[in-house]
């Protein structure tokens, strides 16, 4: 089962209330073929010390130490993912933060949806969750399929729910603010003909909490301007390019808050079958 091995790539700092959780997440998974690599970067917590001892209890987890920051490169979750992808083995890549959480069969419904397609990168439905982990705020959903286009105008990729080639990210991840976006924007760009497609179920779930990097929802402009330009667009056209942005994210944030979900998180994390999600209206 080499060909659907996947290595999951989870940097973290100062996690160890949330290292549990999404441990368990991983080893509850379906689909047994992966590697876990949490990738420390620079806790002063316990959480080391609780991925040495999920190591020490299952072989395909690896704990990483991230190596010091090139001198003057900015903080954020870029350079421990690169040195993941630089240590992952497997033919396919996927990520968790390590707040977030997986359905148990997340994997297997993926890659079963890539066999059928011949699909080489997709994400899935996904839902939003609080800091109290108890009931789901709302359900997200990419569309159908997409390409470089729709990323221009809106980040329509949730990290958290990705599967694809692990030489599809060869570029790895550059040190901004937004860099999965920056990340996309230039893959997508490298392979004109790439088409993301989306796997219509409720198969990773998100914590929205204080420390989301995502929850400065103010400099959330900023830097997506500074991805425009590192982008390679100038200054007018990436600040012309704000304007489609902004109308994006507030269609895809209208839409999620109109499909609510009556459902508490262990009971969306207990569907089996995973439940499916109906496009947007």
């Amino acid at each position: 089962m080499e060909q659907h091995r996947v290595s999951i790539i989870c940097p973290y700092r100062d996690a160890a209330l949330f290292l549990p959780g999404l441990i368990a997440s991983v080893r509850a998974q379906s689909h047994p073929h992966w590697e876990l690599l949490l990738i420390d970067d620079g806790s002063v917590d316990a959480g080391p010390f609780l991925v040495a001892g999920a190591a020490a209890a299952d072989a395909r987890i690896l704990p990483l130490q991230a190596p010091p920051r090139p001198g003057g490169s900015r903080g954020g979750p870029w350079w421990p993912r690169n040195y993941g992808l630089a240590r992952a083995t497997a033919p396919w890549v996927a990520f968790l933060d390590a707040d977030d959480l997986w359905h148990p069969r997340k994997l297997e419904r993926q890659f079963a949806f890539h066999r059928a397609g011949g699909i080489v990168i997709s994400v899935t439905g996904y839902g939003r969750f609080g800091p109290d982990g108890l009931r789901l705020a709302d359900w997200r959903l990419p569309p159908a399929q997409f390409g470089y286009s729709t990323l221009r105008r809106v980040n329509v990729i949730p990290m958290l729910s990705l599967l694809a080639r692990r030489e599809l990210l060869v570029g790895g991840f550059q040190p901004c603010p937004h860099e999965d976006y920056l990340c996309w924007l230039n893959l997508f760009r490298r392979e004109p003909t790439l088409r993301c497609h989306t796997v219509p179920e409720l198969l990773a779930f998100y914590r929205v909490h204080a420390g989301n990097l995502t929850g400065a929802r103010w400099s959330m402009p900023l830097w997506t301007y500074r991805v425009y330009r590192s982008h390679g667009a100038g200054r007018l056209a990436s600040a012309a390019a704000l304007l489609p942005w902004g109308l994006g994210q507030a269609s895809v944030a209208v839409r999620s808050r109109s499909h609510p979900l009556q459902l508490a998180l262990g009971e969306a994390l207990a569907l089996d079958p995973p439940l499916p999600l109906p496009p947007p209206d």
